[in-house]
């Protein structure tokens, strides 16, 4: 049985289709890399997930629970669905004003109705999780951009979600800082926290995911394993943007 099922999802932009149907479901553990090229409905698919974007047509099965996407009405459903799911953005979106445990505890203490004292426990443990405890103090001015990002891991994982959301969370980072948050996304992934993961690392992708999915013009055109769809994609499109890409192993033109 899957953890999550998703199901005809279906999202315009001004006429723009995004995302043209998409069925999709996660069993419990799956690290999931989502790649295709860009203004293909990769980050409006978690975004969808997460009630960020309201779609005109989808509904989501978690567990034994069915929520239509499209319905701004159940707000209870929506607030379920928020605390069943953790994400991490392009950008931190800290709070400025908070230090970085205080960014942790917030959502703790606002929308899971913790003590102060069991919140604050939480976030020192997420914190240490993602090599942070010695900054808890700091605000987001005084910490590169890697540690920013990590103080949002935390924040992610602190509410104990079913499903971890990534939205490109590398794509805003100076190189030399990729590795740093790279590495910490490899250690959830390996506790085997349930992961959709939109990201242009496609050595990463291939090495942390354990299922890869294509989108192109908002359709899941190629779903396998690293190994199937990196290597030996079925789809002409995908082997199309693989190649430029620089991820296919391309065959000698002469040999010696």
């Amino acid at each position: 049985m899957s953890l999550i099922e998703i199901r005809d999802l279906h999202k315009q932009f001004k006429g723009n289709v995004v995302l043209d149907g998409i069925d999709l479901a996660i069993e419990q553990g799956n690290v999931i890399g989502i790649i295709g090229p860009s203004g293909t409905g990769k980050s409006t698919l978690l975004r969808c997930l997460n009630q960020l974007e309201i779609p005109e047509k989808g509904f989501l099965k978690l567990q034994d629970k069915e929520i239509d996407l499209s319905s701004r009405k159940n707000k209870k459903e929506i607030l379920e669905l928020r605390q069943n799911t953790g994400m991490v953005f392009q950008q931190f979106n800290l709070f400025e004003r908070k230090t970085a445990l205080e960014n942790v505890e917030e959502g703790l203490l606002v929308v899971q109705k913790k003590s102060k004292e069991e919140a604050r426990e939480i976030a020192l443990e997420e914190l240490r999780r993602v090599g942070m405890t010695a900054w808890a103090n700091h605000y987001p001015r005084h910490l590169s951009g890697g540690q920013q990002q990590r103080v949002a891991i935390a924040r992610a994982l602190a509410m104990r979600p079913k499903l971890l959301l990534f939205d490109e969370p590398t794509s805003a980072l100076d190189p030399e800082m990729v590795g740093e948050v790279l590495d910490v996304i490899r250690q959830i992934a390996a506790e085997g926290y349930t992961m959709l993961l939109v990201s242009h690392e496609m050595a990463f992708v291939r090495n942390v995911s354990n299922r890869v999915i294509f989108i192109d013009k908002g359709v899941i055109v190629e779903d396998g394993t690293p190994g199937q769809v990196f290597h030996y994609p079925q789809n002409d499109r995908t082997k199309e943007f693989l190649a430029k890409m620089h991820m296919l192993e391309m065959e000698p033109e002469y040999s010696i």
